[in-house]
């Protein structure tokens, strides 16, 4: 019996203490995954609100471009976007939301540089494991697809830049389907354009990404690793983000990536 009340003590999280018992969450409770329908990934590294138990505020000594600034309502909108597509296609995209604050642990960041607590290492292996296991379920059913990580960014507020380390992480959607695919008026940012959207770099071959040009999830997870799964690292501006506008943002970015599904992606409900 003792034996047993102590598997249970392990499994459930519970520590020994004055008073009555607290539960802390297992890592995977941090992470928010829902499974997809689509060959759509919708990620979310930097909007999460909840504390890390027993992992300290990041110092960031030695690490460069430092940021603890939560990416404000990324989740929120990551997770109308997954809502206002499953409505338009009706089916779902595959969505991650990382809950825990970056100020603890940066998601979109490589290991080295995430964390700094051993005691996150297992919050962030939790949520770079549901973004891997999306991307395999993803590419066994469809092939390949097409992945959107969500951020804000302070730049300009009223515009949207887009991330794909100068168009390698959407290596194979160019390959396969021409620049059109990007920048064309049925792309994603084409969409957004034609919408009154100000998108940056401009849509034309040689805009070049200066200021955001994607991060560690493209860079580890875009196609050009051969990946068969393209990557944009969306950066929307703090207007885009704000909660009056938030309903309108997410709806007008789900018309977007439902007319480019349409056009560029396989097997989506209406083509079976």
């Amino acid at each position: 019996m003792i034996v047993l009340f102590l598997l249970l003590m392990m499994f459930e999280g519970v520590e020994a203490g004055a008073g009555a018992p607290t539960t802390r969450p297992f890592a995977d409770d941090l992470v928010a995954a829902q499974i997809g329908d689509l060959p759509i990934i919708l990620s979310a590294p930097h909007g999460g609100q909840r504390a890390v138990p027993d992992v300290p505020v990041r110092r960031g000594v030695g690490v460069r471009q430092f940021v603890t600034q939560r990416d404000n309502n990324t989740a929120e909108l990551t997770r109308l976007i997954g809502a206002k597509l499953s409505a338009r296609l009706s089916a779902k995209p595959f969505t991650i939301v990382a809950e825990f604050e970056r100020k603890y642990i940066d998601a979109n960041r490589a290991p080295e540089n995430a964390y700094e607590s051993t005691a996150a290492k297992a919050y962030y292996e939790a949520y770079h494991r549901a973004l891997a296991d999306s991307a395999e379920k993803l590419r066994r059913q469809w092939g390949f697809g097409i992945w959107f990580d969500i951020h804000g960014q302070t730049a300009d507020s009223e515009s949207i830049y887009r991330g794909t380390n100068n168009r390698k992480s959407v290596t194979a959607l160019e390959q396969r389907s021409g620049i059109a695919a990007l920048i064309g008026p049925r792309s994603v940012l084409g969409q957004m354009q034609a919408q009154g959207y100000k998108v940056l770099p401009e849509l034309d071959e040689q805009g070049r990404e200066k200021q955001y040009t994607g991060g560690y999830t493209t860079q580890v997870y875009g196609s050009h690793r051969g990946t068969k799964i393209d990557v944009m690292q969306l950066e929307l501006g703090g207007n885009l983000r704000k909660k009056a506008t938030l309903d309108r943002t997410a709806e007008d970015l789900a018309q977007a990536i439902a007319i480019f599904a349409k056009e560029y992606l396989p097997l989506l409900p209406a083509r079976r």
